[in-house]
């Protein structure tokens, strides 16, 4: 199944996560359940990471840290 990322950007659940465009459906899923249940995002939103955010943020996307980069 092809995945538009644009639309899914789009999205109100979505909403400031900017996606690499290349995520698979599970990965999406996982994105989306770790912002519903973050509703100050404390931690990376990356798939396989829970680094803190605080004074870890990435500058190009605050919602991931350093080493993610977003």
């Amino acid at each position: 199944m092809k995945v538009n990322y644009k639309q899914v950007e789009t999205l109100k659940s979505f909403y400031g996560v900017k996606l690499r465009g290349n995520e698979t459906f599970t990965e999406l899923l996982e994105i989306e359940k770790k912002k519903d249940n973050l509703k100050g995002i404390t931690i990376c939103i990356a798939k396989k990471c829970n680094e803190a955010l605080y004074h870890n943020q990435s500058t190009s996307n605050p919602k991931y840290c350093v080493r993610c980069g977003g």
